[in-house]
């Protein structure tokens, strides 16, 4: 019996439910420019940003200027230097799948996309298969940020200027220049537009008090690609390499 009163109890509940939803459907339905996404500004408002759409490649040129240095960062990478002069090749994570991270993410020889939602861009990056998610929807960074490889960013748009604000880098990772290891302190604003239809440039500002004398900034460019698609990187497959004994790289363990 206590079978049957159950089996009862679930029947009224979904009818109840089934009431409710045909209820809900028969209800007038907003239009698409009314209705929002929890927090996030409506879909229509997507209509307003400029057109990123399609594949982007590095465009490498001239470094530009380097950076200064505090004098510890300038003895590391003396040392790091040094090292290439002598043909040794530094053991790097990146080498055993571990992911750049940013700024370099943003430099390397692969390709990224932008996807545009309401109250968010993500930039896809092919290297490594990462993914950044930038914040539009008018939140501040979290008081206790967790440190991770891309940071948190969040942004606001200027006109069609993505301005891109980055914190929570406190992996240690590349700086962007050379094979040097930024601090946990690095904060990074990006300025990111079309100069020209198939062109984009990343005006971007640096500031770490461990490692930078004081802010540096760099341009990188890109062209846009609306043709392509963008592939899988799985660094995982048989990329890797081995430290020997002495902690140097060794040509027979390299793969």
């Amino acid at each position: 019996m206590k079978f049957f009163a159950a089996c009862a109890v679930a029947f009224v509940v979904f009818a109840g439910f089934g009431t409710r939803c045909l209820a809900q459907s028969a209800a007038p339905q907003k239009p698409a420019s009314e209705v929002h996404v929890g927090r996030y500004p409506n879909v229509a408002s997507l209509s307003s940003l400029p057109d990123w759409s399609g594949i982007w490649t590095y465009d490498f040129g001239p470094p530009g200027a380097a950076p200064e240095l505090t004098p510890a960062s300038a003895a590391e990478l003396k040392k790091l230097l040094d090292l290439e002069a002598k043909n040794e090749e530094p053991a790097t994570e990146a080498a055993n799948c571990l992911p750049p991270g940013m700024p370099t993410i943003m430099f390397m020889p692969y390709d990224v996309e932008f996807l545009f939602t309401p109250g968010r861009v993500t930039i896809i990056q092919e290297a490594y298969m990462q993914v950044r998610r930038v914040f539009t929807d008018g939140r501040a960074h979290p008081a206790d940020v967790d440190p991770t490889f891309n940071g948190h960013s969040i942004g606001h748009w200027e006109g069609d200027t993505l301005v891109i604000d980055t914190v929570g880098l406190g992996h240690k990772t590349p700086l962007g220049f050379n094979r040097l290891y930024h601090g946990p302190q690095l904060h990074v604003v990006e300025r990111i537009y079309l100069t020209a239809p198939d062109k984009m440039e990343d005006d971007m500002t640096l500031t770490d008090p461990d490692v930078l004398a004081k802010p540096w900034s760099i341009v990188r460019t890109y062209t846009r690609h609306r043709d392509l698609d963008q592939l899988e990187f799985i660094c995982e497959e048989n990329n890797r390499n081995q430290i020997d004994a002495t902690g140097r790289i060794s040509p027979g363990l390299r793969h």
